[in-house]
């Protein structure tokens, strides 16, 4: 979510807004690593010991991390507090995984592949004959392969509505809702990253196997992986199991009690901890198998990970719930999950058969911003693993916060000022030359009506997500936006008033003059 074209709330101080963004950039930026001789093992102390350092750099509650090698658990371990209480982090303690969920869809679709109940090439109304996009003619055309790869044409911001379910919209509600909104390119044409592709891909689990998604999740990829804590979130594990979110609340962490909507269940509604996840990554770096089981075979593991290139685009490769990108050189399969309480992160580096967890209980989506696209903790992880000195990183969030902070009450301060200014000048005559009304009432104008309806009206388009979904991940910095921006509109109608009743009694005395002349 773009927030930066938001900071623009009044023309006096633009300037100032878009030099505090183009500096953080360069001060958050990754360092590259610097490589180091290759180790004969990982050193787990040293390991641990970085995760820990980077926690209290980030101020970061709670976290779990598990590392596989080859078919291998070789470290497992918590740091921190699970919840407001106290309770230490363990590898069983469960976390929100959000977006890694897509990679268990994907997984289900081509077990079912594999059984013959679905066709990759196939198209979606073949297992949902309701299935509509606004575009003409291309609804019939969007493929089950397409919506895997992310290529469907659907866009990013109708895959944010469903992160604001009411908690009784359904899987189906939120991917009918699609009937209304056209597609921003062709099936097949480009590469966008949307919800509503893997939310699609549930029901059609769904409808190919003849169980609700929770269920088959459950019985054929839990359960055969051993995955025992692990859940969905319309079945969530007891509360005791389960960290508590928190949000950085203007750089500090704060307790949440948010949790994602039934209607994105396929797409970000898996619950789950390291030691599971630790089994899950097995499966990936092992053809589909984890011990004696097996989940997939080794042709449907390799196609899950084959991304799909597209020259045009900047985002790194997408494959099948999995993105291709490059830690130190190395290639890396790699997903993210953000909820706007928790992060998680898991890798595959296939250069040595690593697999890498990381879940922490603390999250802002500004953490997009400031990190590279592996947040820090586990890109040094992996740079360890493959023998080199973990990442220098940036400006930590809550300095980031810190430096936001003071903009923000610099802008909120002048804004306060303009409307004191204002109320104490209502009665005073306007000046009534050119610059004058400029300076002290056109120019005014323009930053205090003209840039509230803009911000309120375009953010939405330029961020490619509604208000709704910036109040869930962006609560604070959202809830300043909107409150400086009706206190600058509510200025401008007053300054519009002011003017208006200065005019009306300029008439009057205009017009009552000769009157007075007459009778004297």
């Amino acid at each position: 979510m773009n927030l930066v074209a938001s900071r623009r709330l009044c023309a006096a101080t633009s300037a100032i807004v878009l030099a505090v963004w183009v500096a953080l950039f360069p001060l958050t930026a990754p360092v590259a690593a610097a490589a180091a001789p290759q180790r004969a093992a990982p050193d787990f102390g040293a390991i641990d010991a970085y995760v820990q350092a980077q926690m209290s750099r980030e101020h970061i509650p709670g976290v779990a991390l598990g590392i596989v090698h080859g078919n291998q658990i070789v470290h497992l371990r918590g740091f921190g507090v699970a919840d407001p209480a106290g309770a230490a982090v363990t590898p069983q303690t469960d976390f929100s995984i959000s977006s890694m969920t897509k990679s268990f869809t994907a997984v289900a679709i081509m077990q079912l592949v594999e059984q013959g109940k679905v066709a990759l090439d196939a198209p979606v109304q073949r297992y949902l004959p309701w299935f509509r996009v606004a575009t003409p003619g291309a609804s019939a055309t969007i493929t089950v392969r397409e919506l895997l790869n992310q290529t469907s044409g659907i866009s990013h911001y109708a895959g944010n509505l469903v992160i604001t379910g009411d908690y009784a919209e359904t899987m189906k509600q939120a991917a009918q809702a699609l009937a209304t909104l056209p597609l921003d390119t062709p099936p097949g044409a480009a590469f966008q990253y949307s919800n509503v592709n893997y939310v699609t891909l549930g029901l059609i689990v769904e409808a190919a196997s003849g169980q609700p998604y929770a269920t088959y999740v459950q019985q054929h990829i839990f359960a055969p992986l051993q995955m025992t804590s692990s859940a969905t979130i319309v079945n969530p594990p007891p509360q005791h199991d389960m960290a508590t979110g928190y949000h950085w609340w203007y750089g500090l962490p704060a307790a949440s009690s948010y949790r994602n909507p039934p209607d994105d269940l396929p797409a970000g509604g898996i619950i789950s901890n390291a030691q599971d996840m630790a089994h899950y990554l097995i499966a990936h770096l092992n053809g589909g198998s984890y011990g004696s089981a097996s989940i997939l075979t080794p042709d449907s593991i390799a196609l899950l990970h084959h991304a799909i290139v597209f020259p045009s685009v900047t985002t790194d490769p997408y494959a099948m719930g999995w993105y291709d990108v490059h830690v130190d050189g190395a290639p890396v399969l790699w997903h993210s999950g953000d909820d706007p309480n928790f992060q998680a992160d898991m890798a595959l580096i296939p250069q040595g058969q690593w697999g890498v967890v990381v879940l922490r209980n603390a999250n802002s989506e500004l953490s997009s911003f400031t990190s590279p696209p592996l947040f820090s903790i586990p890109a040094g992880v992996i740079a360890m693993l493959l023998g080199h000195q973990p990442h220098a990183t940036g400006t930590p969030i809550h300095q980031v916060f810190l430096i936001l902070d003071v903009v923000m009450l610099l802008l909120a301060a002048l804004v306060i000022w303009s409307s004191v200014r204002l109320a104490r000048q209502w009665k005073r005559p306007l000046k009534r030359t050119p610059i004058s009304l400029l300076l002290w009432v056109i120019a005014p104008l323009l930053w205090e009506v003209a840039l509230p309806l803009t911000l309120v009206f375009a953010l939405p388009t330029v961020a490619k997500a509604p208000w709704s979904v910036a109040l869930i991940f962006l609560p604070d910095m959202s809830f300043w936006l909107l409150g400086i921006s009706a206190l600058l509109f509510i200025t401008g109608l007053a300054r519009l008033a002011r003017c208006g009743w200065q005019i009306w009694q300029a008439a009057q005395s205009r017009q009552s003059a000769p009157v007075a002349s007459g009778a004297a």
